[in-house]
């Protein structure tokens, strides 16, 4: 957009139209109003995606599966296709209304997740779980561009750790909505209403929220589309030419993008792994109810992360302004190795409340993490982009990172052999290998962003 000039001695600043892309600290209301939908969006994504976690006890006993069956339900069956289909989603993000790409998505991803509390075998659950996958592929580069167009740099470290919340949040709900639910269902208290008084208590765990998520789709409408920045010198190339450019742009600064990308997949197959069998070790090692399980857990999960998030933003903002280029990358590091150090003891805690505090200390630090891979792409990726760059981004992180972690944690406690507390000590090592060697990657990525000027 460009302005006329008046005369050598005054000029008048720019006028800032609605919808315009953000420019240094100027955020508008709009934007934070879009920021909120998304942020809704992002946690609903995570109540159905992660529904699941809370009832694989009776799945397993209805069904006749195994751990190392139910992790590829918590990991490949969602995984596979939410990170394929990305990547065409990401080319019709940058092409195409990112406000109607994402209620699509959410709709069909909400459908898709009724049909799994209807799954009548262990393949139809499969298959409707690799639904969902598809529908929630598109809202992460939707999501990732639109705030990258309507915040400023330095906004953004706070921006992403907002719209961050959704996954903690997202699994937090999931865990005390799961929880009540499940109580309500096993009470009869539904018994008598039509439909959903006929499904057992694990269907009705995941389909209610499935329901409820139809609706909410119609909030993308409220959205205006926030002007894309135009500062790429090239137009959007079509089919896969325009991944040649994004992956052409990738190996020019492979050193900023491979350990990033390094980092966030290891803490994601960490993450993916710890939250999948969190609700299961408890009941097994306590020997607690499920329905108790997650009224409890759920809540300590969301009142421990969202402080986190805004308060590890709020410095990565700050560090930021200060002209502390790699801020996000430094706040994270710092704030992963403590969740790290609190996740450790996790292993042979005998006091359940011990437990807790750690526990609440395990999500409050371990949330700066995925704030900051948020931030550190938008700023060293070009908006025009930004789309493209975030599917593959998380093509990367969700096959690699994503799908493997609750099988990756059942493997680690097969070398812990028939012990009883084998599965517990196998996800406490594979968080802690993997977000120890993504704190080393944070690390050397800092230094590389320090030296070097972007957009």
């Amino acid at each position: 957009m460009t302005h006329p000039q008046n005369s050598a001695t005054t000029t008048t600043p720019p006028e800032r139209r609605p919808g315009d892309p953000a420019t240094q600290s100027e955020v508008s209301p709009r934007a934070w109003y879009m920021l909120a939908v998304l942020t809704v969006i992002f946690v609903l994504s995570f109540i159905d995606r992660s529904s699941l976690s809370l009832v694989v006890g009776p799945i397993k006993q209805q069904f006749g599966v195994s751990d190392f069956q139910m992790s590829f339900l918590l990991g490949v069956s969602f995984v596979l296709f939410y990170s394929t289909i990305s990547i065409p989603a990401g080319y019709l993000v940058d092409r195409f209304s990112r406000r109607g790409v994402i209620g699509w998505a959410v709709f069909a991803w909400s459908s898709m997740t009724v049909l799994c509390g209807l799954a009548k075998n262990y393949v139809q659950l499969f298959l409707f779980r690799a639904g969902i996958g598809i529908g929630e592929a598109a809202l992460q580069p939707a999501a990732y561009s639109m705030i990258r167009d309507a915040f400023p740099p330095d906004r953004r470290g706070r921006a992403f750790g907002i719209y961050h919340l959704g996954p903690m949040f997202g699994v937090g709900f999931s865990l005390f909505i799961g929880g009540w639910l499940l109580k309500l269902s096993e009470s009869g208290a539904v018994a008598g209403v039509p439909w959903l008084g006929s499904l057992s208590p694990w269907q009705f765990v995941i389909v209610v929220p499935g329901l409820l998520g139809l609706p909410i789709a119609a909030l993308m409408l409220t959205l205006r589309e926030p002007a894309r920045v135009a500062n790429q010198k090239s137009p959007v190339s079509g089919g896969w030419a325009a991944y040649r450019e994004a992956l052409g742009f990738v190996r020019s600064r492979w050193t900023l993008y491979l350990p990033l990308w390094a980092a966030a997949t290891l803490h994601a197959m960490a993450v993916s792994g710890f939250n999948a069998w969190t609700p299961t070790v408890i009941a097994r090692t306590w020997d607690l109810p499920l329905a108790t399980i997650g009224r409890t857990l759920g809540p300590l999960m969301m009142f421990s992360v969202m402080p986190g998030l805004l308060l590890l933003g709020v410095v990565m903002d700050r560090l930021s302004k200060r002209g502390r280029r790699a801020a996000p990358l430094e706040v994270a590091l710092w704030s992963m190795l403590v969740a790290n150090l609190a996740t450790l003891p996790l292993a042979w805690v005998g006091d359940l409340r011990i437990a807790a505090v750690l526990y609440v200390c395990h999500t409050f630090f371990a949330s700066g993490m995925s704030s900051s891979a948020g931030a550190t792409m938008s700023q060293i990726t070009p908006s025009a982009l930004m789309g493209r760059m975030t599917s593959i981004f998380f093509l990367v992180q969700n096959l690699l990172g994503l799908a493997l972690g609750p099988t990756m944690a059942t493997l680690l406690a097969h070398a812990y052999g028939d012990h009883p507390q084998a599965l517990r000590y196998g996800t406490v090592t594979l968080y802690c290998l993997c977000t120890g060697i993504a704190v080393a990657l944070y690390a050397f990525t800092a230094g590389r962003v320090r030296k070097q000027t972007f957009e």
